[in-house]
């Protein structure tokens, strides 16, 4: 049970850190978009390197292929809501959009964090005594890419002009997103759901969809003159090395 809490901490704690130290510092753009290249490039690694390999043990691969497919389009659509705020991008209309809360981007964004935390529960198997509740490497994947969205988050809350209380009651709602999908997943395992390490399978080809479009939309976008500084190079190869390292 203890590491059941850990998993659960794991995802809401560096959503609720980090978004806090935006609500009280200004963070600079650039290192934003040095951090977000990183969180990419490390999805877009375990996704390939870790995620894929796995979900293909199933025999059924046409059906994997087509979940995938699937999590692609569904973050396509969350976007036409959350306008992008998953990889760091804040749309601000007109000065009237300031003075409403953003609850298309909000819903969006809880949508989103809630899926990806649905594959994060895994059922320790009975061999394995010392076997995390968790995948640790996916764990460690969203919380690099949930840094970057709480600070962009917050700062969109800040443009809309929301009060301090209800920043940090929205901040704590998106924290307990991805934890309500690994409960979910946990209470689907637990309450003995028949065939379910099927359904988990399935759940991880979504995330995975998801995972590739938004770690591609990062890694593609440039500068204004289409050129990619040093710096964010060296960012996606230690996203990418941590990836290998850690798969």
């Amino acid at each position: 049970m203890g590491s059941l809490w850990i998993g659960l901490l794991g995802l809401a704690l560096p959503i609720l850190v980090f978004g806090s130290l935006a609500n009280l510092i200004k963070i600079n753009a650039s290192n934003l978009r040095l951090l977000l290249a990183f969180s990419a490039a490390y999805l877009f690694g375990i996704s390939l390197m870790h995620l894929l390999p796995e979900v293909y043990l199933l025999p059924n691969t046409k059906w994997i292929g087509l979940f995938i497919v699937c999590g692609f389009c569904t973050q396509l659509l969350i976007e036409s809501f959350s306008s992008g705020i998953e990889h760091g991008h804040i749309h601000l209309h007109s000065d009237t959009c300031k003075t409403h809360l953003p609850y298309g981007i909000i819903i969006g964004l809880f949508l989103h964090s809630f899926l990806e935390g649905l594959p994060v529960y895994q059922l320790p198997k009975a061999n394995e005594a010392t076997a995390l509740p968790y995948d640790p490497q996916l764990l460690i994947g969203l919380a690099f890419h949930n840094i970057p969205i709480a600070i962009t988050f917050v700062a969109l809350l800040k443009e809309h002009k929301t009060k301090l209380n209800n920043v940090f009651l929205l901040l704590l709602c998106f924290a307990l997103m991805a934890p309500l999908g690994y409960a979910a997943g946990y209470v689907l395992q637990t309450v003995g759901l028949q065939h379910w390490q099927n359904y988990q399978h399935y759940t991880s080809a979504l995330v995975i969809g998801i995972f590739l479009h938004i770690s591609t939309a990062i890694l593609f976008e440039s500068s204004e003159q289409h050129k990619y500084e040093g710096i964010k190079i060296l960012m996606v190869l230690l996203g990418i090395g941590l990836a290998f390292v850690l798969s």
